[in-house]
């Protein structure tokens, strides 16, 4: 049975997609070369920063990628929607530590459903954050995440609920990949994260 050769990194780490500055605020990352991998998928990730209520106001994703050297060479892949709900946030009442579970809150009363709620917890350093599953609570205590944390949050953090993962397939004959957000929506923020997986050789 063959085995696959893989790496991943990441095309853009938090970020701030803002609600000022334009008419259409957008956040754009690099470009990821794809030369030779035989595989490309994206984990395109929106969070809300906020419980501003965008109305149905939506976060419009652009994916591009090219073939060949030139700007011009840019094609829409495809375009793709998120946000647009109203989130929901607890603060965490004390300092939640890398490598432990528990999620440290005041009040366990928006996610001790058992639905294994997906959560955005926002890092006052924002590169910091990251994502976690609730898997269970102790009532007005903390809640438990899938995985251990990878970092320490201190009591500025927060969590943010309405978050939208999507996956998004490359096919192998493009040269390059690159995304575009634009937030529609005058008061509503999000940030915005990029990770990729290849597949590089099979052995």
């Amino acid at each position: 049975m063959a085995d696959l050769t893989k790496t991943k990194g990441q095309l853009l780490d938090w970020t701030l997609l803002d609600d000022t500055g334009s008419d259409i605020p957008s956040v754009e990352t690099g470009a990821l070369a794809l030369d030779e991998e035989i595989g490309a998928k994206l984990m395109l990730v929106v969070a809300h920063a906020d419980t501003t209520d965008p109305a149905s106001a939506l976060v419009y994703i652009s994916v591009q990628v090219k073939v060949g050297a030139n700007d011009e060479d840019w094609r829409q892949y495809c375009q793709l929607t998120a946000g647009g709900v109203q989130a929901t946030t607890e603060a965490l009442d004390a300092e939640s530590a890398a490598a432990q579970a528990q999620v440290k809150v005041a009040a366990t009363t928006d996610w001790d459903t058992g639905l294994l709620e997906r959560l955005f917890l926002k890092d006052d350093t924002l590169i910091n954050s990251e994502l976690i599953t609730v898997v269970g609570w102790a009532d007005a205590d903390y809640y438990v995440a899938a995985d251990n944390l990878t970092n320490t949050h201190a009591i500025a953090t927060a969590l943010f609920d309405e978050v939208d993962e999507i996956p998004v397939f490359i096919p192998k004959e493009y040269d390059a990949v690159k995304v575009i957000f634009g937030n529609s929506h005058g008061t509503a923020t999000y940030n915005v994260r990029v990770d990729y997986n290849l597949v590089t050789e099979i052995v």
